[in-house]
């Protein structure tokens, strides 16, 4: 493993790199975790590149711009172009987790030409109406993030009266609740969600690309995960045209857990969706 870096005026991108293989995997890892979560896809065939987002790893950028001259696609964009030149990138596959599926999302077409396949895992980003996404363009909404941030307990107060009054789900309380439990993850949190909010994908355009090009694409949650629950996934999917792209598992949202990898593996395959491609451009 090689830890790498690009870098843009205040923006800075650090990604691993696994294995020096022909084929190439653009990984994008969730909120809070790490590039190290795609280290189990290494391959002999394969040269894995492994995103740390934004404020996770050493990616950086000036922290005023969460609230001012935000991140944009292009800025993202340019980014990954100064990486695939830097590693003699001219297609791949993408996988995206979570917070990582907002970036895939977002960014898929720039780069659909050069995209082998696409997967995503529980992925952020399914619905830009929801109230997640809506929030996050709202200046209140963000002022009261900020107030929560030294008042977490008024948060919670007010997530328990929510679930009681069955507006949120259970589990929302106890995914809240693991991050009001250290400032540290709490203002990651606000961060992110504050300082990604301009990163918004087009599924009309999204939808018109991956017919078009016939590009491998599945969308791979848990059963029972109540964070990026399977029926958001399956709205999305059907707003997309792309209803046979779900891929459940028999598990929550971290799909991270040693019992779940071999499962991944077998989806991930992309020796085989290279092929699926190949057979598709040949039936046109």
């Amino acid at each position: 493993m090689e830890k790498r870096s690009v870098s843009m005026g205040d923006l800075v991108i650090t990604y691993r790199v696994y294995g020096n293989g022909a084929s190439h995997i653009l990984c994008f890892h969730g909120h809070g975790r790490s590039s190290e979560d795609f280290e189990f896809l290494a391959h002999r065939s394969r040269k894995i590149i492994s995103i740390d987002l934004f404020l996770h790893g050493d990616s950086t950028f000036d922290e005023t711009r969460i609230h001012h001259d935000l991140i944009t696609k292009s800025d993202v964009e340019k980014l990954l172009e100064k990486i695939f030149e830097k590693e003699n990138v001219s297609s791949m596959h993408w996988v995206a987790y979570s917070q990582g599926g907002r970036f895939a999302l977002t960014l898929f077409p720039l780069f659909h030409e050069r995209i082998e396949s696409f997967s995503l895992l529980a992925p952020d980003g399914l619905n830009d109406k929801n109230f997640y996404s809506w929030s996050q363009r709202r200046w209140w909404a963000r002022r009261l993030f900020r107030r929560w941030i030294k008042k977490p307990n008024e948060l919670m107060t007010i997530t328990r009266a929510l679930a009681k009054t069955k507006i949120i789900r259970p589990k929302i309380v106890d995914f809240l609740h693991y991050y009001t439990r250290y400032q540290e993850r709490l203002h990651l949190a606000y961060a992110t969600w504050s300082g990604f909010r301009n990163l918004r994908p087009d599924e009309d355009l999204l939808s018109q690309l991956l017919k078009k090009k016939n590009i491998p694409f599945q969308l791979i949650v848990g059963k029972y995960d109540q964070i990026i629950s399977p029926s958001s996934a399956q709205n999305f999917l059907e707003r997309i045209d792309q209803q046979d792209a779900l891929r459940l598992l028999p598990h929550g949202h971290d799909l991270f857990k040693e019992n779940v990898l071999d499962e991944l593996c077998h989806l991930l395959n992309f020796e085989a969706l290279s092929r699926r491609k190949k057979r598709k451009q040949d039936s046109v």
